[in-house]
């Protein structure tokens, strides 16, 4: 996880994400599934979108999408319907669709070389439609399949930046 890479990590649990100061993050992770399972998240959007809007920043990994599991609520700041979209070659070549966006410049550029090397798959539950105030960062394909660029997007929310990821980074870490 993050803080083995030598991060601060604190858990925000029901009461925290309820009434904490979230000013004092830098960043906020949502983990995996996190809308899927916690009511307090879903019922605390509004307020995670605020704290984006003063100028945070959100991260919201995958969340799963099924008939028999629909996605409830939103998950980000403006319109953004997740699918069952996935990459399962590890190797999938990744395509940079925006090179110069600040999420593959800043700290460090990011290239295709960077994907070299991943475990089991680039992603899962991609998103299928977003607004377009939503950058579109990468795309990628299992052979044979049309592209996938709904792994990584991105979008501006008043001083913020919010995104979202079906990439698994978490598998990666």
């Amino acid at each position: 996880d993050l803080a083995h890479i030598g991060m601060q990590v604190e858990i925000l649990d029901d009461q925290a994400l309820e009434s904490s100061d979230l000013s004092r993050f830098q960043a906020i992770v949502v983990g995996i599934r996190a809308y899927n399972t916690r009511d307090a998240l879903r019922s605390q959007h509004d307020r995670l979108m605020r704290y984006v809007e003063n100028g945070g920043t959100v991260v919201v990994q995958y969340n799963t999408q099924s008939r028999l599991g629909p996605l409830e609520g939103r998950i980000g700041p403006y319109p953004l319907e997740i699918g069952r979209g996935r990459v399962t070659e590890e190797r999938a070549p990744m395509t940079l669709l925006a090179p110069g966006h600040e999420l593959l410049t800043k700290p460090h550029r990011i290239d295709s070389t960077d994907f070299e090397g991943w475990i089991q798959e680039r992603g899962l539950y991609y998103a299928s439609t977003w607004d377009g105030r939503y950058t579109p960062i990468l795309a990628a394909a299992d052979e044979g399949e049309e592209p996938q660029k709904g792994g990584l997007l991105f979008a501006r929310h008043g001083k913020g930046r919010y995104v979202f990821t079906g990439l698994a980074f978490f598998r990666q870490l």
